[in-house]
Formats: structure tokens, C-alpha cells, sequence
């Protein structure tokens, strides 16, 4: 079998002969180095040295040697700085094709030369093998394959020859390829580095590897208590210089490669028993508990076998409110726990109630509820357990999304009663849920807006009782949203007020509180045409979330941002945030609510009607059961801006529905922020007499300032078609 010669290698060895530059070639053992050198310089005058137990093997002084090629193998393993001297004196010397190939980093040894001679880098990337490639790899072994499996295999083997090689024993004789031929490939290249490679590592290494290839990434710290080796660092140099295996994350932890990951895990189960993984994952889980990752502390206590854990990490995570408590990503665990085992828990109850809540089944919310109310009854529970009990339905009692706010201000002020009396102590329990809003937040708030100032003014300190820390600036906040909504309060005064409840939040309160004062203020900024005010205070206050670690808040502050782009000509923006939000059949919970909303925009935006339009039907369930009144105004006045792009005339009672139920409210700015999207709508219906209902004032009002936003931001929620732009040969072939 001949060699394949491959475009980007060959094209930088020319390059390095050409202009007489030294050439580093780093890339794991298979990748075609030695081939690629050897047939390159075939017929030149060419001296190999091999780096082997620290050293270069068979040295010779620098001025005996006569070929003008110098090759240098395995330059991983050198160590000796007498050797590293011998190659300096090479470069210096000049006259010489100069060649180091590695499985590592470059050598730090040779730094500063690396960019005093101009190294020519051919890296792992340069040697992947593309379809030509695969094809004429098959050929050249005469072993046919079809065309339609010539993609896969090139996709699946990576480009790595090795595994080509394999593929062409395991496809012989017509054989398709298949799910069967790819871990028999595998099989094979795990036993080739198992035979080459292995045992050429140190123990320490090994020893590492084994002990964290099943985690997906990990800190020095994490490897140091599941390795017990407080040496790590010297692992990860060692790692750093012979080979790369390893990679060094942004955020400062490492992870295998996922080919290698496999290897060890492979290794790992041959040469562990299975006490010793179990034990393994129990110092993981615990490593992940303490860190406060529920989700990955699950998986691997459920790994090890450890259901005494895994039950006592689920009651210690339904202690959180939904918006840090990972009730979502953990269901499943709380669904595999047996039933008689829950009832004898209050607080898995409470939380199985919140789960089902989260996944729009209210129903089987209500069940749990009156399980824990039974149990709370029940002679044969405990005074504690009784207590116990109290709490968590009173907590379910404000806290359940499907309840909505009616009845609500009756029941905070039976629980804050039952606080003052040292009855009960509540858990923590967010207003916001992690938005940029409270009026739209943990729940639906519209209602106390018709009588914001009274209800703020009596129940202020029930509120503080029972929220604790998110009372910090809440009322101020709360306040300014609503006065900022019904269009009824000055600017100065929106951004007093919110100003003044971000420093108290930020003061022994919770980020999340600052998330909506921020909200509320980017708001007041585009109304008045202000977007990079709002764009910076934006990204001010992600600045902050991230030195806070907030993680509870970023999913909506992604969305946060992409909704102010929209106001500005921001298509690749949106474009990917549509891409990157998963679809909402089968993943849907009320935690995504935010974040579906603005991808409605961004669908709009992108001129994805149809699927704007299935998504907005799809939530419009969720916001009527669960009172959501606000969303379902936003979604309807969407509902209405689609159809009226597709030339559908029902467009007209989904705005009108909209406009009237929000002149309910004397919401101005949730209409006018839709801007130019919805001015046309408004005057047409305006224009017909068709909101005879609406009260004169409230409409003239909302117009205006619909008129206005539309005004300074033409191409809000705009779809501009791409123009099909022809250009000649000639300027193809500059562009080319």
C-alpha cells in the first residue's frame, strides 16, 4: 500500500523546505508523522534520531553530520538539557532540514527558538484524512465500499488512519458499515494502545486516568481527592509534554478526550474490581455534592449503588425553592423512589408536588398536596413530623404555579400569622423565578397592580416574614414595575425607585431581585430610545451574575440580552439563539417560560411563522390553566403580529383580545414595547372602529407610544430577505 498524501501536511512541508524553516509535527501515536516525513523527504539525504528512556539514542557530535535532513522521533520523551543544547546548536548552525516530532506540547526547553526560527507548526487537524482520502485508503487496500458509507466512515473514524485501517478488515468482502463495525473498530484500536502505548506511561499517569475517565470534566482539586495524589500537578505537566490526551478548559477545568475517555474506561473496567469503581464514583458524588452539583452527584451515587445517598441528597434538594433547587434535571430520581418512601417524608412530598407543577401536571401535584396534608393529620406522625408537615403546606400553599394569585393575599396573611406565633419557619421562596420581572415572575402579580401603592402599604411586612432576603428592595422594585407598566410614572421615578431597590438587593439581598431592577431599567431605557444604556447596564450586571455565580439566572439572561438585540439589526444573533434553544415538545417546563417568549420573537424575527405560530399555541394552554395573564397577552398580540404576516385575518381578534384585556390593567408599555411589530395593527383596528370597548384614553396613549418605539426602532422584529447576490468570475475568483 502506497502512501496517502495529505493536502494540509504536504503543503507546510513544502512551505518549510521552501523558505528553509525547522518543522514541528505534534500529533498522538497513528496520525501518520514518520509516513509523512519519511515519503516527503524519500529522496533526500536523511539522518533519523530516536528520543527514547530520556535521551537521543546514538548521538552524534553536531558537526559529524553530513545529511541534510535531521528527523528527530519521539521528542516526547526527551529530558536532557544536553540533548536539548545539541538541538539548538543545530538550528543555529543552519544548513539543515530540521524535524521534531512529538506526541506533546511544544517542548518549553525550546521556546524562545520556536519563534526566533520560525517553527512550521503540523498539527493532529492537518492529518485527518477526508473523503478523497478514505476512498483511496479503501482502494489501495482492495476492499470495495459504497459510496453512501464513505461519509460515515470518515465521520465516525475521525480521519484517524489507524481506525481506517480497521474499518477496511471489518468491511471486506461487502460488508456495510454499521453500528456492529464501529465498536468492533474501537475494540481494536483500544487493544493497538493498549499493546503500544500503555505501558510506556507512567504509574502515575495511569493511576490518574483511570481513576477520572468517567467524568465529563474535573478540577485539579477533584482529581487530587479521588487520586489521593497531591502531586497532580506534575501528572498534569507530564501529560502536558508526552502526550494529548488532556485539555485545559476555559474555565480552568480539564477533560479527556472523549476517543482516549473511552480507552480508560475500557482499561478501567479489565483491570478494576468492581468495588473499586463503585468506590470511585461514591468519592465523586460526594466531590459533586459538595460542590453543590446535585444532578452529577446523583448519577454517580446512583452509579455506586449508594440509594441510601441518592434519598438523602433528593431531601436535602427539595429544601430549595425551583429556582436553585435542580428539581427539573432530578425528577427522574425522584420519580424511581418508591412511593410508600416518599409519604414518609414531608419534604420529598412538598417536592413531588413542585415537580409535577413544574411539568404542567397539576393534578398530580394536587395528590401530593393532600398526601402531605394526611400525613400532617395523621395521629401516628410525630409532633416534629406534624411540624414538619405544616411548613411544607403552607409553603405549597403560596408557592404552587398552578394556583395562580387569587386567594393569595388571604393566604400570606394566614402564614404570616403562623410565622409571628413561631409556628412555623419557612423555607426560602423566590418571587422572581430567576426573570427580569416580579409582576411576571414566580407568579402572576397583574391583579395587585389595580391597587399597588395599598397593597404595598399593608402588606409590606407579611412580605418580609415570609420572602426574607428577596423582601430586600422588593416592594421599591415591585412598585416601579407597575407604575412603569401602566405608563403611569415618571422616568425619573422608574429609575429612582429601581436604582434604589438594585442597592438594597445588592446589600443582603438576592442577585435575582437586582436581575429585575436591571429588567426594569433596560425597559425604561429602550422606551425612551436608549438601547446602549440598556445594552450596558445589561451587561454590567452579567458581569456581576458571573462573579456572584449566580447559574440560577444565566439561561434568562441570555435571553434577556437576545430580546434587547432584536431591537437592533442583530440576525446572526438571534439566528443562533434559535438554533441553541432546544424545541419545546417533550421539554418543556414552566422554568422555560421566559426563554420560549423571546424565542417567539426571534422566530418572528427570522420569518419562521409557521413555527412561531405552533409554539405560541402551545404555551397558550399553559398561561390560561395556570392564570398566567400577562404571558397570555404577550402571546396573543404575537399570535396576532404572525397571522398578520401570513395573510391570515384572525390576526385581528387575537390583538383585539390582547389590547382589551391589557386596557384592564392600563398596561400601555406591554403593547407599545412591541413597537413597529404591532403599530400597523393597532391603527388599522383603530381605524375601523373595532376597539369601541377600550377606553379612549388608555388607547391613545398606547398608540402613541407604540408610534413612538416603532419610530426609533424601524426594524424591530423585521425580517429582512437576504438579496441573492451574483457576482462575475472574475470577482469569485478574487474573493477566492
Amino acid at each position: 500500500m502506497g502512501y496517502i498524501k495529505v493536502r494540509e501536511v504536504y503543503q507546510k512541508l513544502k512551505k518549510a523546505e521552501s523558505c528553509f524553516f525547522p518543522v514541528i509535527m505534534m500529533a498522538p501515536t497513528g496520525w501518520g508523522k514518520s509516513a509523512a516525513v519519511e515519503y516527503f523527504y524519500r529522496r533526500k539525504s536523511v539522518l533519523t534520531l530516536f528520543c527514547r528512556r530520556g535521551k537521543i539514542q546514538d548521538r552524534p557530535a553536531a558537526e559529524e553530520i553530513r545529511q541534510s535532513v535531521v528527523i528527530m522521533e519521539d521528542a516526547q520523551w526527551l529530558l536532557e538539557d544536553e540533548d536539548y543544547t545539541f538541538v539548538r546548536k543545530l538550528l543555529r548552525e543552519g544548513g539543515r532540514q530540521i524535524l521534531i516530532l512529538t506526541r506533546g506540547a511544544f517542548p518549553k526547553q525550546l521556546s524562545g527558538e520556536e519563534q526566533d526560527y520560525n517553527f512550521v507548526r503540523i498539527v493532529e487537524s492537518d492529518f485527518v484524512f477526508g473523503e478523497n482520502e478514505v476512498r483511496q485508503f479503501f482502494a489501495d487496500r482492495e476492499v470495495e465500499i459504497r459510496e453512501e458509507d464513505i461519509p460515515k466512515v470518515t465521520e465516525a473514524s475521525q480521519g484517524y488512519p489507524r481506525a481506517l485501517y480497521y474499518y477496511t478488515n471489518h468491511m471486506a468482502g461487502g460488508i456495510r458499515y454499521s453500528e456492529d463495525v464501529l465498536q468492533a473498530v474501537w475494540e481494536d484500536i483500544y487493544h493497538l494502545w493498549d499493546g503500544m502505548m500503555y505501558e510506556q506511561w507512567s504509574d502515575e499517569f495511569r493511576d490518574f486516568a483511570l481513576a477520572m475517565c468517567r467524568y465529563d470534566e474535573f478540577s485539579e482539586q477533584m482529581a487530587v481527592m479521588l487520586t489521593g495524589n497531591p502531586e497532580l500537578p506534575k501528572v498534569l505537566e507530564y501529560c502536558r509534554k508526552v502526550m494529548t490526551q488532556i485539555v485545559h478548559l476555559p474555565n480552568g477545568n480539564y477533560r479527556f478526550r472523549p476517543e482516549v475517555c473511552g480507552f480508560f474506561q475500557w482499561k478501567r473496567n479489565l483491570s478494576w474490581s468492581k468495588e473499586s469503581i463503585d468506590e470511585n464514583y461514591r468519592k465523586g458524588a460526594y466531590f459533586y455534592e459538595m460542590q453543590g452539583d446535585v444532578p452529577n452527584a446523583l448519577k454517580f451515587y446512583r452509579l455506586a449503588g449508594a440509594k441510601e445517598n441518592v434519598r438523602e441528597l433528593l431531601i436535602k434538594n427539595a429544601h430549595n425553592h425551583p429556582g436553585v433547587g435542580h428539581f427539573i434535571e432530578t425528577k427522574d430520581y425522584y420519580f424511581e423512589l418508591p412511593e410508600d418512601d416518599i409519604k414518609k417524608s414531608p419534604v420529598l412530598m412538598a417536592g413531588m408536588s413542585m415537580i409535577h407543577d413544574l411539568i404542567l401536571q397539576p393534578e398530580q401535584s394536587e395528590n401530593w398536596y393532600q398526601e402531605l396534608l394526611r400525613f400532617e393529620n395523621d395521629k401516628l406522625s410525630s409532633r416534629e413530623e406534624k411540624r414538619e408537615a405544616k411548613v411544607w403546606s403552607a409553603y405549597l400553599d403560596l408557592a404552587l404555579p398552578h394556583r395562580g394569585s387569587k386567594g393569595i393575599l388571604r393566604m400570606m396573611k394566614q402564614v404570616f400569622c403562623l410565622i409571628k406565633n413561631g409556628e412555623i419557619v419557612l423555607p426560602e421562596m423566590s418571587v422572581t423565578g430567576n426573570m427580569p420581572t416580579i409582576m411576571n415572575g414566580g407568579l402572576d402579580f397583574c391583579e395587585w397592580s389595580k391597587s399597588d401603592t395599598q397593597i404595598a402599604r399593608f402588606m409590606e411586612k407579611p412580605i418580609e416574614a415570609i420572602v426574607g432576603k428577596y423582601a430586600k428592595g422588593l416592594v421599591t422594585i415591585a412598585l416601579a414595575e407597575s407604575g412603569f407598566e401602566k405608563g403611569k410614572m415618571e422616568p425619573y421615578e422608574v429609575m429612582t425607585r429601581t436604582l434604589s431597590g438594585y442597592e438594597a438587593a445588592l446589600h443582603g439581598g438576592k442577585i435575582e431581585m437586582c436581575f429585575v431592577s436591571v429588567g426594569i431599567q433596560a425597559r425604561q431605557h429602550i422606551v425612551k430610545g436608549q438601547l446602549p444604556s440598556a445594552k450596558r447596564i445589561s451587561e454590567s450586571f452579567h458581569k456581576l451574575a458571573v462573579e456572584q455565580e449566580a447559574v440560577q439566572l444565566f439561561k434568562n439572561m441570555e435571553a434577556f440580552e437576545v430580546w434587547i438585540s432584536l431591537y437592533t439589526d442583530a440576525g446572526e444573533q438571534v439566528q443562533k439563539y434559535i438554533e441553541n434553544e432546544s424545541d419545546v415538545q417533550g421539554t418543556f417546563t414552566i422554568l422555560d417560560r421566559y426563554r420560549y417568549m423571546v424565542r417567539i420573537r426571534c422566530l418572528i424575527a427570522g420569518d419562521r411563522l409557521f413555527e412561531a405560530f405552533d409554539l405560541a399555541n402551545f404555551l397558550t394552554a399553559y398561561f390560561e390553566s395556570y392564570e398566567r395573564r400577562i404571558y397570555w397577552m404577550e402571546n396573543e398580540l404575537l399570535k396576532g403580529i404572525i397571522l398578520f404576516r401570513l395573510g391570515d385575518e384572525h390576526w385581528r381578534e387575537h390583538i383585539k383580545k390582547a389590547v382589551e384585556k391589557a386596557a384592564e390593567y392600563h398596561f400601555v408599555r406591554l403593547v407599545s414595547l412591541e413597537g413597529a411589530a404591532v403599530l400597523p395593527l393597532l391603527q388599522k383596528l383603530r381605524d375601523e372602529g373595532e376597539f369601541a370597548s377600550v377606553p379612549g384614553e388608555y388607547l391613545t396613549q398606547t398608540i402613541e407610544e407604540t408610534e413612538k418605539v416603532a419610530c426609533i426602532y424601524p426594524d424591530y422584529m423585521k425580517y429582512t430577505e437576504k438579496e441573492d447576490i451574483k457576482l462575475t468570475k472574475r470577482e469569485m475568483q478574487i474573493l477566492s
